[in-house]
């Protein structure tokens, strides 16, 4: 099994406020480390895009998910978005490996959305959500979708796509917890969502189901011999950081951690 854990705009100085809250809390003058930074092996890598030295979720994430750097806005495609890359969770399908695509923002925003679908334009939320209708993938978890009925909301429904595709449909706690390996293929979003994100980790109650619920059930969903890939996302990093929210940053990046756990 493969697991990719993607920290959205989570690069150290978050990871270091973090250990630095931690420490805090226990009155520690050395920071708190959290679990991934304890790993025995770690690197660095080059982020600018390919039209732009300064990244985004769709450049980056295409960078991640297919071993190509492309230009700005755009999703899984070259950087003349002519030509479509193959994704590293499309590879793992075509070997008969289960795939799992989590994320605390909405199912069809740039990084989760760079390894299923293939879009010149990250801002095309309901074509990229048709794509993932259409996709042979198992396990889409957390966030929904963005624009279910596209712009002008007069469009087929997302939701009764994805469901009349084989997904079976979850949005609810107690439907969640139902979930079990004869589920078959699953969509499954948190009950509470704005603009089909998660809440931020700081603002969620035990109404809600946390970015570490959605990938413990992904485990068990996705178990098979063939082995299985599993992309987990921590957006609101990048969207508290955006915001210039300190502890928005921080509950996220800890969120994030438990997921990892």
């Amino acid at each position: 099994y493969i697991f990719l854990f993607i920290g959205d705009g989570m690069g150290y100085a978050q990871v270091a406020a973090t250990e630095a809250y931690r420490a805090a809390l226990e009155n520690d003058s050395s920071p708190e480390a959290l679990n991934f930074s304890e790993f025995p092996s770690q690197g660095i890598m080059t982020t600018h895009a390919g039209t732009r030295f300064i990244t985004g979720s769709a450049a980056s994430g295409t960078a991640l998910a297919t071993g190509h750097k492309t230009s700005i806005n755009t999703i899984s495609m070259d950087p003349d978005r002519s030509v479509k890359y193959k994704t590293i969770a499309e590879k793992a399908k075509s070997h008969k490996m289960k795939v799992g695509i989590i994320t605390s923002v909405s199912i069809d925003h740039a990084t989760p959305a760079t390894f299923y679908a293939h879009e010149p334009l990250r801002h095309n939320y309901y074509s990229i959500g048709k794509q993932l209708t259409e996709s042979n993938f198992d396990y889409f978890a957390g966030g929904g979708f963005k624009l279910p009925k596209g712009r002008s909301g007069d469009k087929p429904d997302l939701i009764e796509i994805t469901k009349s595709n084989g997904f079976e449909y979850v949005d609810s706690k107690k439907s969640f917890r139902k979930l079990d390996k004869n589920s078959g293929r699953v969509m499954a979003v948190n009950p509470r969502l704005d603009d089909g994100a998660m809440p931020y980790a700081m603002d969620m109650t035990r109404k809600d189901i946390t970015l570490a619920d959605f990938t413990q059930k992904g485990i068990e969903l996705l178990d098979n011999d063939n082995g299985f890939f599993m992309m987990v996302e921590g957006g609101k990093i990048d969207w508290s950081a955006h915001g210039n929210d300190a502890a928005g940053v921080i509950h996220g990046v800890m969120a994030f951690a438990d997921a990892v756990e």
